[in-house]
Formats: C-alpha cells, sequence, structure tokens
C-alpha cells in the first residue's frame, strides 16, 4: 500500500496495542495524553491517533483514502487479518476500485487503487 499526503487525524480511544501500522511516533502532550503517528510500511503519509475528546463519538467517517498500487490484494490482506472491510472492491465505470475498512473504533477510512 502506497500513500501520499502528509498527515490525517483519527479520534480513537486509548491505544491497546493492536496498530498494524508502523509506528512513527509515540509523544506524551497535554495533561497526561500521547500523541500517536503512524504510517504503513515505507509510507511518508502518517496519521495521528489522538485521544477523543469529552463527549466526542468514535465511529467517524475520517475522509482519509489511502492509495495502493492493487486494491484486491489489499482487500484480501486485511480480510485474512481480520480487520472491518467492505464484503468487495467497489467498481463504478470511470472511478478507481476502492474499498473502506474500519478501525477498532469505527472510524471509517479508504483504499483507493491508483490509476
Amino acid at each position: 500500500m502506497t500513500c501520499l499526503g502528509s498527515n490525517g487525524v483519527v479520534r480513537r480511544s486509548p491505544p491497546d496495542g493492536r496498530q498494524r501500522f508502523e509506528k512513527r511516533l509515540d509523544v506524551p502532550f497535554g495533561d497526561g495524553d500521547r500523541w500517536i503517528e503512524v504510517a504503513p510500511p515505507g509510507s511518508a503519509t502518517t496519521i495521528a491517533l489522538a485521544p477523543r475528546r469529552p463527549g466526542e463519538l468514535s465511529g467517524t467517517d475520517t475522509g482519509i483514502r489511502l492509495t495502493t498500487e492493487d486494491a484486491d490484494a489489499d482487500h484480501a490482506d486485511l480480510g485474512a487479518r481480520g480487520v472491518d472491510a467492505d464484503p468487495e472492491v467497489l467498481r463504478w465505470p470511470g472511478v478507481p476500485p476502492m474499498f473502506s475498512f474500519r478501525d477498532p473504533d469505527g472510524n471509517t477510512l479508504y483504499i483507493v487503487e491508483r490509476t
């Protein structure tokens, strides 16, 4: 999987060690919180995992799109790992193949095949 861009933020519950991306940064900030940045292996793009604010709900559509050379292969790989992903890769005329997946907090991210 290849990502382009710089950084997006996903609000989530406290980390539990299940990150499947590479941890690039993990530093304390604020009042006892941690700022964690992860990335797919080999990617320059990071995703920050920030703590939820009081009263903030999880399970949001992050709008974050990760690009790939092969959506079918990534879809199969994530499914084999037990990741909550769409049942199939979406294919519409004139639109790159893509699918969405959800992190353990229900936040939605997308994988789009580069064309």
